[in-house]
């Protein structure tokens, strides 16, 4: 690109940037990404395994006051769940106290009762309802099954790993002045990145650029290297009252594409796509949260 076509950014900071572009800005990296779609999976698998697994009832335990009484299996059902190669099965069993009839689910690694048995069962003296079959589990899922919470646990680290170097991005896209920095230092890393099926070495760069008659260095990590070494020298944003707080633009992922006008434009539309994640981890965790 000839100096006669580079980009000027002649909008003046403080910059406006509208809530749609902050967010694909804040969300839209691989990591980002990443760590979303485990967390958005691990949620799922939370909701419907961990808070009802037999860890659960297991620290209720020391809050009933428990009772035991003679009932009867009334069915012996095998379910889906398989645990150490052996079949889970499900129990739905009564019991009468003072007249009323209460009803109850037991689980069990192997098959323990047939229906038409009687067992003893276990209940709570305040709240009959909550019962089960002593030697049994009130759950279908083991304490085991927690042990998986170190997937949303990783995604969670991943997704907000990014969101402090992000925000940095997003403050100096808005307060930061332009200049450009001539490139003086390229440095193979041991990293890459997967883009469009074709794996890419990432770079360290190095730009110098001076502000008040003192040079200063922008660096930035990228497998984007036709977007950093397509210009005679690259667009820089640094706080001009720190101007070690600086960024190269075209290494920011998503950075806005820069008007004719020298406005930064909104990003497009079709970058929607990078809050999917995050809004269905929200909204599944908020449904659950309310109507659980």
């Amino acid at each position: 690109m000839s100096a006669a076509t580079q980009r000027t950014l002649r909008e003046l900071p403080p910059r406006h940037l509208d809530w749609y572009t902050q967010a694909v800005l804040l969300f839209g990296d691989y990591l980002s990404q990443a760590g979303w779609a485990m967390l958005a999976i691990g949620s799922v698998f939370f909701w419907i395994t961990s808070v009802n697994s037999e860890a659960k009832m297991l620290l209720q335990e020391r809050t009933v006051h428990w009772q035991e009484k003679a009932g009867v299996i009334l069915e012996a059902d095998s379910t889906m769940a398989v645990q150490d190669g052996k079949r889970v099965w499900k129990y739905k069993h009564s019991f009468g106290l003072d007249g009323e009839k209460y009803l109850g689910e037991s689980y069990s690694v192997g098959k323990k009762f047939d229906a038409g048995q009687i067992a003893y069962i276990r209940y709570d003296a305040d709240n009959p309802t909550t019962n089960y079959l002593i030697g049994l589990r009130r759950s279908k899922y083991s304490w085991r099954v927690n042990l998986f919470l170190l997937i949303p646990a990783l995604g969670l680290l991943l997704a907000l790993y990014p969101i402090r170097q992000n925000l940095r991005f997003l403050r100096v896209l808005k307060i930061g002045d332009f200049t450009r920095g001539k490139l003086v230092g390229k440095t193979a890393t041991k990293q890459s990145r997967t883009h469009g099926g074709t794996v890419l070495p990432v770079f360290k760069y190095n730009f110098e650029f001076e502000h008040n008659g003192t040079k200063y260095i922008a660096t930035c990590r990228t497998h984007r290297t036709n977007l950093v070494e397509d210009e005679a020298s690259e667009i820089i944003l640094y706080d001009r009252y720190r101007p070690t707080l600086n960024i190269v633009y075209d290494a920011v992922a998503d950075a806005p594409n820069i008007q004719a006008s020298g406005k930064m434009e909104r990003a497009p539309g079709w970058k929607a796509w990078v809050l999917f994640l995050p809004a269905f981890t929200v909204v599944v965790n908020g449904v659950y949260l309310l109507f659980g």
